[in-house]
Order: structure tokens, then sequence, then C-alpha cells
């Protein structure tokens, strides 16, 4: 019996030690990851399911259910006649009175489809069972009548027989369910006040592109115009899109064809612009037609692209350097203001986000200008929201003792165990309350603000709320669910105690952004990167990424080249450092204070003070993530994105855009190599650091600098050998078990005849 637990435990361990099961799992991630929705597009007809726009299955219960589906079209595309909807059902009846029923049918419940608030049909619900039916989308119903331009399907249950026949009926809606439109080509519409669009469309079928188009030879005026751009489509469009950032001599024919076009620089060194019917048109370099008090004034301009008419292009610029700048910070912006044509505007000055803001303690929403009535009541069956902005100073960021008095009400009639309300600050959740009878009159809730979520400046208090109604067969009732925040909900904001705010930073690599996102314009944010495309791109790309956390009205980004950084800039911002460490200047001039310094010759962390060092294979591409507090202000910091090459950059730019890549971040120095990540702590006298670069492990990365990285990991050497003897080793525990279990067996049957044999005996005795 010890020899086959001792055999049991063996088998396991080579089992789990086996790293098989990590290589599998791995594999399944990847598909997973890769899976795309299946929209077929022929021949001016679109065909994609309910589950292609991230629908899921959805039931509604008697008397009344509604289910709503939003999704855009692209911006050329007018739907025209001949569109269909299909809806794929269930349909489930039960109750006291069922047997009751005619053949199981009931008269009395149907629901009612309509398209862009037209109906399309009512579909009849009578009977158990599992349905589809094809609705035709009438011309009226094509137009949306939305202002984001978005379609909506809707789909109420109406279902009576629950209170005439006191029935139950459940119809589920399946995600196969689908449309199939035809459209006709044409024109994007093209006006500054709806930007992003036409560039992005909400919930679009068909995801979009666009290219930012920088001069080969940009100065850091146009690549921080650039940033501010960038940051500014990240806090419109708040999710994953297809921005990249290039330059003149880099785009080719076909990326101008397929893509939306944002060029951003001085106009004389855009040679490109003179095949674009601008407006104000640019030939030889100058604009054509610029009113003179708009000289100095920034120039915003859209277009339809030469390259492919159903396509756009954004054109950022201006006669001068500062021009550039203020026409990016407006780009940057939400709801550009424009007069007769919505294709042109003149950015004549940028009023950013002063130094200091008054210090308010206690204040109301009627204080900041907020009614009950307008902006406080919220209606609807589905999760809904408001938001309520406020300005915070720099000494109340910090504070540990704020907090919100909430006074509310609502209506009655909900389902106390499933309707709530939740408190964000920031898009970052701190309070949730369910709703109950008790605060269905005036009710006050003080909650506290948790200590860093506040940002200096702009602030955004929002309320959501899901609110779902008790079924209810009394037609009388209007019942339409409602919550009201009063105006005299109160917000109490003292001063932090602490005045020190650097020992109220706790720098480490798995608090980015929120290090960053201390200000909400990113004021308080500069790039320093070096004259190179690649850096350019991991800079436009984290400047996105911000703009899609902090969300800021209008960015106020600065760029500056490593050689050339400004004593204010040092002494007042945050700066995040991208490039190899030979390349920036900046890093040279930091090398000694950095928690892993450089070898500028190869531009390797030395990784001092570590117990062991590793030398990293030649053609090994790797990325450094380096945190620091600023040597010219203790409260700011500053962040390394470097690497041994271009590529290595890359990688550690990337590094802070994967989640899955910046859950593994921590401490204040890390190295990657695209697909692990190692960490170093400042305070601990060794490292791991080494491990993230092991010589057996080949990484091949070749992506363009600044995009995704991709890297493959080739399996080690010793891989095939520890499975083959793993195999081995099991093949001989499993037969050393099957041979004992047959010979215990053999020896137990033989046990049997002989004490049969005995009984037998012993019965002729006793007979005899």
């Amino acid at each position: 019996m010890k020899m086959k637990t001792i055999l049991f435990v063996l088998l396991i361990g080579v089992l789990l030690a086996t790293p098989i099961h990590a290589f599998a799992q791995s594999a399944v991630r990847e598909d997973f990851s890769t899976r795309q929705p299946e929209i077929q597009i022929t021949d001016n007809r679109a065909v994609f399911t309910f589950a292609d726009l991230g629908f899921l299955e959805k039931s509604l219960f008697s008397p009344y259910g509604i289910s709503r589906l939003l999704f855009s079209v692209p911006p050329n595309w007018k739907l025209v006649s001949g569109g269909t909807v299909t809806i794929d059902f269930d349909v489930v009846l039960n109750g006291e009175n069922f047997s009751n029923l005619t053949d199981g049918r009931a008269v009395g419940a149907n629901f009612l489809v309509r398209f862009n608030d037209v109906v399309v049909g009512v579909v009849p619900v009578n009977s158990i069972g599992t349905y589809s039916v094809q609705l035709s989308i009438p011309d009226e119903a094509l137009v949306s009548k939305r202002e984001d331009g978005r379609h909506i399907l809707s789909i109420t249950l109406d279902a009576q027989l629950s209170c005439t026949y006191n029935l139950n009926a459940v119809v589920t809606i399946k995600p196969s369910s689908g449309f199939d439109l035809m459209y006709e080509s044409t024109s994007p519409e093209l006006s500054l006040t709806r930007l992003p669009a036409p560039f992005y469309l909400e919930n679009s079928i068909v995801p979009d592109s666009a290219l930012l188009i920088l001069p080969d030879d940009a100065e850091p005026e146009e690549i921080q115009a650039a940033m501010n751009i960038m940051a500014g489509f990240g806090s419109m469009i708040g999710n994953d899109y297809s921005l990249q950032l290039t330059t003149t001599g880099k785009v080719s024919d076909e990326d101008l064809r397929l893509n939306h076009l944002i060029f951003v620089g001085l106009p004389e060194k855009l040679s490109t612009l003179s095949s674009i019917q601008f407006k104000h048109s640019v030939v030889n370099g100058k604009f054509v037609g610029l009113p003179a008090a708009s000289a100095e004034d920034g120039v915003l301009q859209m277009a339809l692209s030469p390259w492919n008419p159903t396509k756009a292009v954004l054109l950022v610029s201006g006669n001068s350097l500062n021009a550039i700048l203020m026409a990016a910070q407006a780009a940057s912006s939400r709801g550009i203001f424009v007069y007769e044509d919505p294709t042109v505007a003149y950015v004549s000055n940028v009023q950013s986000l002063p130094d200091t803001l008054p210090f308010v303690e206690d204040f109301s929403l009627e204080d900041l200008g907020y009614s009950t009535k307008t902006s406080g009541i919220l209606t609807g069956t589905a999760t809904t929201s408001s938001t309520f902005l406020f300005y915070v100073t720099r000494d109340q960021v910090f504070t540990t003792e704020g907090y919100i008095d909430l006074a509310y009400y609502h209506s009655g009639l909900l389902d106390y165990g499933s309707s709530s309300f939740s408190l964000y600050m920031n898009d970052q959740v701190f309070f949730t309350n369910v709703f109950k009878e008790e605060s269905e009159r005036l009710t006050n809730l003080q909650i506290p603000i948790p200590p860093g979520i506040l940002r200096y400046g702009e602030n955004r208090f929002e309320v959501r709320v899901s609110m779902l109604e008790l079924p209810s067969c009394d037609s009388s009732v209007i019942s339409d669910p409602w919550f009201t925040i009063s105006d005299q909900t109160r917000i109490h904001l003292p001063l932090a105690q602490s005045r020190n705010l650097s020992q109220a930073i706790l720098r480490d690599l798995k608090f980015y952004p929120e290090l960053y996102a201390t200000t909400s314009d990113l004021g308080d944010v500069t790039f320093v990167v070096s004259p190179s495309l690649s850096t350019w791109k991991t800079a436009g790309s984290l400047a996105y990424a911000l703009g899609t956390v902090v969300q800021p009205s209008m960015s106020n980004l600065k760029v500056y080249y490593g050689d050339s950084i400004p004593e204010d800039a040092r002494s007042s911002r945050s700066m995040i450092v991208i490039g190899r460490a030979s390349d920036v200047p900046f890093i040279s001039e930091l090398n000694n204070q950095l928690p892993a310094p450089f070898d500028l010759a190869t531009n390797t962390a030395s990784e001092r003070q570590l117990q062991i060092s590793y030398r990293i294979p030649e053609g090994q591409n790797v990325g450094y993530l380096e945190l620091l507090p600023s040597p010219f202000n203790a409260e700011k910091t500053i962040l390394l994105v470097s690497g041994n090459s271009d590529i290595g950059v890359g990688i550690s730019g990337n590094v802070l855009l994967q989640s899955d890549l910046q859950d593994q971040l921590a401490g204040i120095f890390a190295v990657t190599n695209g697909e692990r990540i190692a960490t170093g702590n400042a305070s601990s006298v060794f490292s791991i650091v080494g491990g993230g670069v092991p010589a057996a492990e080949q990484v091949i990365a070749t992506p363009a600098s600044g995009q995704p990285v991709t890297t493959i990991l080739e399996p080690p050497t010793w891989l095939l050998p520890f499975v083959l003897v793993s195999l081995v080793l099991v093949t001989i525990i499993v037969s050393y078990i099957v041979y004992s279990f047959f010979k215990k067996e053999q020896l137990r049957r033989a046990h049997e005849r002989i004490l049969g044999d005995g009984t037998e005996h012993e019965l002729k005795d006793d007979q005899s």
C-alpha cells in the first residue's frame, strides 16, 4: 500500500511538472484573442448577427419587457430599401391556467419591433416553441434620429395574457438574430463639430482606422500638437481605435487610400496637401484665401480624401508653430465652434488650466449651476447616468476627509432586489447602494470620497442608475421609473492635512498610469523623445491611452527633444522619457540616478549592486522601464521607456499598453522581452531582473517600432527530452499499477477457491 501511494504521488508530480499544460493554455488564450466578428459585406449588402454586435441572449418577462440594440454603419454608407431584420426567439408559457388553453395557445401577447423609432412589425407570442421571423425595414426607418447617428433596434414585449389568464410568458431573444441591410456608398458628412466622426463612429459594424501624418523633420512643437490630438481622440473615443502615427516619407499610396488622414504641421513641410481640396487650399506651401485676421490663427480644415472619396482628411495647421499648437488643442476638445462652413475653424486663442484655482471647501450642485429638474432626473428602464463637473485645487487632491452628502429620491414599483445606483469619480467606482422602499422619500446619504481618485482641475462626479420595475397588471398606473438627485446634494472637500505631497506619492510601476493622471488636462505630463519616428509612435500610443484614462476636455501635453528641455518644464512637470539611452541626452544626464544605470555604448542597463548580472545574448531585443522621483522636483515623477534597440523601446512601451503585461509590473525597474517581465526594487540588494532574458530562449520580434509587439518564444532545448522522459516514467508507473492490480486479483481468486474447497469438505463431513 505504501508503495502504491508513493507511486501515485510521483505520477501526479511528474504530470504537474510537465510544462505541456502551460503551452496548451497559452495557445487557447491566443485563439480567443484573435476571434473577430463575421460580418459579411458584398455587393452593397451587409449581413451580420446580433452576436457580431456584442449582443448576449436576453429574456423578456411578462407582462412587459424591452431590449435595445445600438450600432453604427460606416460614415460613407446610406441605407436603402430592401433591408430586413430577423428575430430568432424562444417562447415559454406557464402558470395556473395553462392547462385551460386550447392547444397550448393564448391570445393577448406579442412583441413590437421598432427600428429608429419606426414600427417594423408586431409578432404574436401565443404558443410555446422556437421561432424565427423576418421583417422588412420600411424606408422611413432607414435614417437615424439620434445625434450621434447610431441606429437603434428595440424589441418590446407586451404580454397582457399574464393578467388575463394568470399566466407567465418569457420571450428569449437569441444572438443568432441578425440584419441583412442594403446600402449605397456616398461621401461622409464633414463637420468639425462632430469630431471624432467621421474618423470614428461608436458601435460601428465595420472598424475604421486613421493615420496621423507629421513632417519627416518635425519640430518638437509639431510632435506636441500630434500628442495632444492623440490624447484628445483617446478622450473622445474612450476605447481601442486604430490611430497610428507616421511621417510623410513613410506613408505609402496604399496607406493614403485605406485610411482617414490627419495632417499636422506647417503647410510648407507637407507637400501632399496640394492634392487636397480644402476651402483654403495649400499652394506652394501657403494657404490660399486665408482671412487676413486669421494670419496668426490656428487653422482646422476638413475635406474628402483625393485618394478615397469615402474617407476624410483633417488638417491641423497654421502659419506658425504656436498656431499649430492652438489648432491641435482645439482639435483635442469636444464641440469645435464653426460658422457658415462646418469644415473650417480658426483658433485665435486657447485658455489652458491655470496653475492655481480658488479654494472652496463646501458647495452644492446648485452652486455648480445644476438644477434638480434639468440635470438630476434620470428616467428609463435601462442603466442610465448623470454627470456633474467641479474643480479641485492641488491642496484638496490628497484630502482624506472629503465626502458627498447625496440627496435623492425615486419612484416606487421598483424591484428593490435588483435596482441600484453607483457613484463614480473620474470613472472609478467608489460606492454602490440598492434602492429601498424608505428611499422613495427624500434621503440623505453621506459617502466618503476615497483618497487618490481626485485630480487637480476638472473632476467628474457620475451617478449610474439601474432601475428594474416590478411587473404590474394595473394599466392605470404610470410606472415609468425615475431617480432624482436633488440640487441640494453637497460636496465637502477640506484641505489635505499633509502639505508634503511628495510623501503622499507611492512610486511603483504598478500604479501606472495613475501616477500621470493627477491633472485633468494632462498638463502635468511632458514627453521627452529622440528625433526618431519610432519614439514618436510609442509616445503617440501612450498619449492616446492616457487620454482614455484621464479624458481631458482639452489636452495640454508638452513634448521636448532630449537635448532641449527648458528649466520650467523640468521643475513643474512629470516626464515620460522614450528612447535608447544613447539617443536621448537627458537619459545620460540622469544616468547615475537611475535604478539601473545604462552602459551608453550598448544601451543595456548595468544592474549595479545586483548579486547576479546576466549577459544579454547578441541580437536579443530587450525593453526597460525605470521609475524615479524627479531630481528637479520631488513631487514629480520620471518614467523611462527604453531598450537596447528601437524594437526594445517599442516592446517596453507595449508593456504599458497591454493590460495582461501591465498587470505584471511592480517596483521601480522592469526588464522585458515582450512576453515575460522581471521586476526589481531599489530597496532590495538583489534582483530577479536577469531572469527575464535567459540565454536559452531566443526572442524573434520584428514588428514596426511603436506598433503592438508580437513575440514568438521557441521551445527550450530541454523541453523535448523532458517530455519523453516524463512519458516513459508515466508509462512505467501506470504499467506497474496495472500489473499489481491483476496480480492481486489472481491471488484473491485463488484464495476464494481455497476457501470454497474447504467449505465443501466441511459440509460433506457434517452430512456423514
